[in-house]
């Protein structure tokens, strides 16, 4: 067998899209030459995988069960190649039709050369500088962390790390080159172990290079080919893992090369540095988070002192040291009213009703306090007047911010809210082509989910949505239900509850969806918000607590009779249904059912395994539960006889996204009273 030319190795992790673009590209950039190309797969879950295996069949493919980082993966590949050049390849680049035969040309007439790699741009046409750089040494680094490098590029003193002083458009010898475009000499870097797998991401390409000069070849940049890099979307699925990972491989690289050629306290200096700029971007981003609580505590703060000003004008400095901990108080519940209630959930951010509404609950409780609690409440006026101001300026910044953004959604997409369309049918990419032609909507296609991987734009299986939402960074999930049946779609609904988006459904026949909704119209196309106020965090704990506080006391108070029901009755304790594991009633031998026969069931009740009012008992067959089994339920309630599978989605469907205290006590006044089982 020849050997081949070149050995390509790509390492890949849910980037399917960016990764057949950059196969395509490859193939055509190897015509003429003996290539062979492995893709390692490091457990992705936008079905890159099936993908690689049925459009590239000729890829040697390795598919791992887990990430195990940049530089373990290469070597997997790597000890399974046989080329005379390695090039270890990003799966987010595009390069020319003449690279690989220009670099390897040039590693050919210069022997001395064991990496190089070529000019590199960003998306925009801009340089990448980490195309060419220099080793993160003491004063190199230290101009990088401070900012230096950014302020004076043609410096040669602090221009150092990303040489921004030299021509990118001529050839040197620099110390490294990025790692997503390394070309090496095969021999060399086999000889070299590949890449030091302590590197778990960032890092691997500079210890590389450093160890190839060790070994007395050089690294050379060179400008006579370029190929394009779209920078950083395998790490945007983990923001800050990436961080972390860039910083700690700083430091693993300067104790491994150069801790021991520099005096303890310059390498003590240095990593207070690395430790310092972590800090700064970690603040930031924390920063980022809380920045919408922080304007509303400031907002809330400044209605307060509004009513103090009004109240007190002659007398504020003194009455404000004196109800200062009242105020704070205030703010704090006003706040967590407006927490709890979801105010600051990414895709809430600008909703102004949802404000104003999430405010009145605090306004209940402060009031309690200014009205029955007089010797450390504030002034009834100054909590009426401020409470109005607050009503105003809350919702005013959102309905002002939204506008803005809007605006802003027009010119600048990466803005937008990112979208996952659920179901790549008719609807669905109906649905897709609309968000792609009106970015005045505010909207972000991400991709599709879809149980069949088949469509180019779908970037994982509805099997794996949890982990697409983190991933990607949705915002928004819309339903296909041309696709999905409504069960399919209250089961993945429930599955999406803990996360902070915006939920959706396109529905194929209006009567197939009702109950609490919101029409929104995106160019014509009808499209319900949906959200179940039960899978809510604030009201799974309400309803919990309502249950143990109802077993309790009727364990409690109902103890002496179930006692002599149990004895005298011969009743034993049976399942009371087939599916369900955990709950019992009381049955006699004759099958029938004496008085109390429930009263087992509050145990289950109180150990959380089941609710007052939840779920059927007993499900109908070809359809699953999905929610906790109810000592009655909303079906129970409203139709005796046990539902299809159709009726039995749409009830629990009503009741999940109806959920009220109300409600509940509705379903069990008309089970005790009004129904007969």
């Amino acid at each position: 067998m020849t050997r081949p030319d070149i050995s390509i190795i790509i390492v890949s992790y849910n980037v399917k899209t960016f990764l057949q673009h950059c196969i395509r590209s490859v193939q055509k950039a190897s015509c003429g030459l003996q290539a062979e190309l492995f893709v390692v797969d490091n457990a992705s879950i936008d079905g890159t995988p099936d993908m690689v295996r049925r459009e590239f069949p000729e890829v040697r493919f390795i598919g791992n069960r887990e990430n195990l980082g940049f530089g373990k993966a290469n070597n997997q590949a790597l000890r399974l190649s046989s080329g005379k050049y390695v090039l270890f390849l990003n799966p987010d680049t595009l390069i020319e039709e003449n690279t690989l035969s220009f670099l390897r040309d040039f590693m050919d007439s210069h022997p001395d050369v064991g990496i190089s790699g070529p000019k590199i741009l960003n998306s925009d046409g801009s340089l990448q500088l980490a195309c060419r750089r220099s080793f993160p040494r003491p004063a190199i680094a230290l101009s990088k962390l401070l900012g230096l490098s950014a302020l004076f590029p043609k410096s040669k003193v602090f221009g150092k790390y990303n040489l921004t002083y030299l021509d990118p458009d001529k050839s040197y010898p620099v110390d490294a080159v990025s790692g997503s475009f390394m070309f090496c000499r095969g021999e060399l870097v086999r000889q070299l172990g590949g890449f030091d797998e302590a590197f778990f991401m960032y890092g691997e390409d500079l210890d590389l290079c450093r160890r190839t000069q060790l070994a007395g070849s050089a690294v050379h940049y060179v400008a006579g080919t370029t190929i394009i890099h779209h920078k950083g979307e395998s790490s945007k699925s983990a923001p800050f893992d990436s961080l972390l990972a860039f910083y700690k491989a700083m430091d693993i690289f300067f104790k491994k090369h150069f801790s021991p050629a520099y005096s303890l306290i310059t390498t003590l200096f240095f990593r207070l540095g690395i430790f310092f700029h972590l800090s700064v971007n970690f603040l930031g981003k924390a920063f980022f988070a809380v920045r919408l609580p922080l304007l509303d505590a400031l907002l809330i703060a400044a209605s307060l002192l509004a009513g103090m000003l009004l109240r007190f004008p002659h007398a504020f400095p003194e009455q404000l040291r004196h109800f200062l901990p009242v105020l704070i108080g205030y703010e704090l519940i006003y706040v967590f009213f407006l927490a709890l209630g979801g105010s600051y959930r990414r895709s809430k951010h600008y909703d102004f009703v949802r404000a104003a509404v999430n405010l009145f609950p605090g306004f209940i409780l402060n009031g309690f306090i200014t009205f029955f609690l007089l010797r450390s409440a504030q002034s009834r006026f100054v909590f009426l007047i401020s409470f109005a101001v607050m009503l105003f300026l809350l919702p005013a910044w959102r309905i002002v911010a939204s506008r803005v953004r809007s605006k802003h959604f027009q010119q600048h997409s990466e803005s937008a809210r990112r979208t996952l369309v659920v179901g790549a049918g008719k609807e669905g990419l109906r649905i897709a082509a609309v968000l792609g032609m009106h970015p005045e909507l505010g909207y972000l296609f991400v991709g599709f989910a879809d149980k069949d991987l088949s469509h180019p734009k779908t970037i994982g299986s509805t099997g794996d949505l949890s982990l697409l939402i983190k991933a990607r960074k949705i915002d928004h999930v819309i339903f296909s239900s041309d696709v999905f049946t409504l069960g399919e779609i209250i089961s993945m609904i429930a599955e999406l509850a803990p996360y902070p988006i915006s939920i959706k459904i396109i529905p194929e026949k209006e009567n197939m969806i009702f109950g609490k909704a919101a029409i929104e119209s995106l160019d014509n196309i009808p499209v319900i918000e949906m959200e179940y106020t039960i899978l809510k965090p604030e009201w799974r704990i309400a309803k919990r607590t309502a249950d143990v506080l109802t077993a309790s006391l009727l364990l409690a108070l109902l103890a002496p009779f179930a006692l002599i029901v149990r004895l005298f009755s011969g009743a034993r304790p049976v399942k009371f249904s087939d599916d369900v594991e955990h709950g019992r009633i009381w049955r006699r031998a004759t099958g029938s059912e004496p008085f109390l026969y429930w009263y087992p069931m509050l145990r289950s009740l109180f150990r959380g395994e089941m609710t007052v009012v939840g779920d059927l008992k007993n499900i109908p067959e070809g359809s699953k539960r999905y929610y906790k089994p109810g000592m009655t339920s909303i079906m129970r309630s409203e139709k005796p006889a046990l539902p299809s599978p159709e009726e039995h989605e749409r009830f629990i469907h009503y009741y999940m996204s109806n959920f009220s205290f109300v409600l509940d006590a509705e379903i069990i006044f008309k089970t005790l009273f009004l129904k007969k089982n």
